[in-house]
């Protein structure tokens, strides 16, 4: 007995070393957990997929589908599915991204200047010119994606929608462990490695919280951002945007007009300006902010009681 338990700990937590290794013990796994697993795609099918959608696997996803296809719900049918049916996965995530931008709820600083009031059009026109020279996001599970390039092991893994979009897991095989997969691999990662464009944007979906959504307009975003230029860590900048730990539920405007204020506050005693202070909070530039309402008034016809409230005059 004593024996049995002594085997079956050690299949529990054996490392693998080998990306071939690794795959064989993870489609047993979903093969037990009864999802449906069909022969892998052999090296023909393989090139074929990528000339057609040019793009090619990355080094981890490539063994997992060469020793065996999911082909349960949520999984991509790369053998089976039309390629209008697989374009259609493969195109979610941008316009995912396309429907953020266009409502205003995501912009990144990579990206440049954002767009003046009205200009959808061109900051679409932006993002998809810079997807063009983007990764492909291949299609892992539903709305997970792993980034073709770089074209090595151990790419994080995207979750991408229409509302959000972050990091999901360092690599595939921390998503494979959201199914219950317990064997860990020598080489993964201890944190998610950069990826152009998407880290961007995966960082900017992450750090949105009480300001995120209509009513603050986006305009609250760029704090982050410009924190992180001024040299706060990102802990520090977390801690000061999420004040309180409030989650991410949209709140009154008499609430973030509070929230601005004790965020103006920390800044003004960390030694920071007033001029500072309103660059940070992109005030110089915004022809609308918030009012107690909710609602949104032109930057001139707000009270000087607002804008003390939102900028206090010093710490």
């Amino acid at each position: 007995m004593a024996k049995n338990i002594s085997q079956s700990n050690v299949k529990k937590h054996m490392v693998c070393f080998s990306y071939a290794a690794y795959a064989k013990i993870l489609i047993n796994h979903l093969k037990s957990t009864d999802i449906p697993i069909e022969r892998g795609l052999s090296d023909a099918e393989l090139a074929s997929i990528e000339a057609t959608f040019s793009f090619t696997f990355p080094p981890d996803l490539r063994y997992i589908l060469q020793e065996g296809l999911p082909v349960g719900p949520g999984f991509p049918n790369w053998r089976a599915s039309s390629a209008q049916q697989l374009n259609l996965i493969l195109n979610l995530p941008a316009l995912g991204l396309f429907k953020q931008v266009s409502e205003g709820s995501l912009w990144c600083l990579s990206w440049g200047a954002r767009p003046e009031r009205g200009g959808v059009n061109t900051g679409l026109e932006k993002v998809k010119a810079l997807l063009r020279k983007a990764p492909v996001l291949v299609p892992v599970y539903r709305n997970c994606y792993i980034p073709c390039k770089p074209n090595l092991a151990g790419n994080p893994v995207f979750y991408i929608d229409s509302q959000s979009a972050r990091v999901l897991d360092f690599d595939v095989t921390g998503f494979f462990r959201e199914f219950g997969m317990a064997h860990a691999p020598a080489w993964a990662p201890k944190e998610a490695r950069m990826v152009e464009f998407w880290s961007d944007v995966a960082a900017r979906g992450d750090t949105r919280g009480w300001w995120s959504g209509k009513l603050g307009g986006g305009w609250l975003d760029e704090v982050c951002w410009r924190l992180r230029e001024g040299g706060w860590k990102e802990e520090e900048v977390r801690e000061m945007m999420m004040m309180d730990g409030c989650g991410g539920e949209m709140e009154s405007g008499n609430q973030v007009i509070g929230r601005v204020g004790l965020l103006s506050l920390v800044l003004l005693r960390g030694g920071w300006t007033r001029e500072d202070v309103v660059y940070s909070l992109g005030l110089h530039d915004q022809n609308e902010v918030v009012d107690e309402n909710g609602g949104r008034q032109p930057f001139k016809k707000v009270k000087k009681l607002q804008l003390t409230k939102l900028i206090p005059s010093g710490p």
